[in-house]
């Protein structure tokens, strides 16, 4: 029982770092040091880190909403995402 209040804490305190996180990396004096005239395979490196961090931002959403659903669903029912296709 404790572990799985444990688990539950542990995605819920990520989801909020979440969003905190991700403004503090897309600020403008962090953006601003990826400013330099330097591409990787054509494309400037601002747009490089400004994709990466967009990416991984999606993905970690979706892990960690993948994540909150498996711990807040009691035993014996199904997720939201499981349930019948039309």
């Amino acid at each position: 029982m404790r572990k799985m209040e444990t688990g539950r804490r542990g995605g819920r305190d990520a989801a909020t770092v979440l969003p905190f996180l991700l403004a503090i990396l897309l600020a403008p004096p962090i953006i601003l040091v990826f400013a330099a005239p330097v591409t990787i395979v054509g494309i400037p490196l601002m747009a490089v880190y400004l994709f990466g961090v967009w990416a991984v931002a999606v993905l970690a959403a979706f892990f960690l909403s993948q994540r909150l659903a498996e711990t807040e669903t009691p035993p014996g029912q199904a997720s939201p995402g499981e349930g019948k296709r039309h």
